[in-house]
């Protein structure tokens, strides 16, 4: 069965040591400062490595270049909807062999409406980027288990106020958990469900 939102509420809550939530509409601080950082946490995971089930490819569509740039950059790129972090330009005609295969140098910029563009001197580029996942159902263990983590250094603050070694701990469990998700998201080789060790000594979720 899916993992849903008010159990990744709950994981977060019990790194922290409060008391869990039962619905996201209830008024408690828990549920409310969950409810607060969640689509903040997710996005901030997101940024954080490029996890598998985020990534995707995207031909973008060229529009006008600022003028403020058009000495720099010969062409404009409207970025992908619910695009997060864009890592690599690759085109056609960048004037180089192999331009297919070519990284390009690129800058993204906000014009006069705040909208975020791609800038560039190809033509006819395309990104290969992280994109916001809302929808749990479509999140990985290996995320879910890096999210509550997020979630609970990001809670903590105002749920525990002066406890700053706690908030300390927190931010550093979620840090040293990075490398070990970045080993495993790596790794092609899914024989087994990815297994969060801490929770599962504490009869949590993750059963193998």
């Amino acid at each position: 069965m899916a993992t849903s939102k008010i159990q990744i509420w709950n994981m977060a809550l019990g790194f922290i040591g409060t008391r869990t939530v039962a619905s996201e509409n209830e008024r408690t601080p828990e549920a409310i400062q969950c409810a607060l950082y969640w689509d903040n946490a997710r996005r901030a995971c997101l940024r954080d490595y490029p996890y598998n089930f985020a990534q995707a490819r995207a031909q973008l569509a060229s529009i006008a270049v600022p003028e403020t740039y058009a000495d720099e950059w010969r062409y404009a790129y409207r970025l992908p909807d619910l695009c997060l972090k864009a890592h690599k330009v690759v085109g056609a005609t960048c004037g180089c062999a192999n331009a297919a295969d070519r990284r390009i140098p690129f800058i993204i910029v906000s014009d006069t409406e705040k909208m975020e563009l791609l800038l560039s001197n190809a033509e006819k580029v395309r990104l290969d980027y992280t994109r916001d996942v809302p929808e749990v159902a479509l999140w990985d263990d290996l995320f879910i288990g890096m999210m509550a983590r997020k979630l609970a250094s990001l809670i903590c603050v105002p749920l525990l106020k002066n406890n700053t070694t706690k908030v300390q701990e927190l931010e550093q469990l979620y840090r040293a958990s990075l490398p070990k998700a970045m080993e495993a998201n790596a790794s092609e080789r899914r024989e087994k469900p990815y297994r969060d060790t801490w929770i599962a000594a504490r009869g949590g979720w993750y059963d193998a």
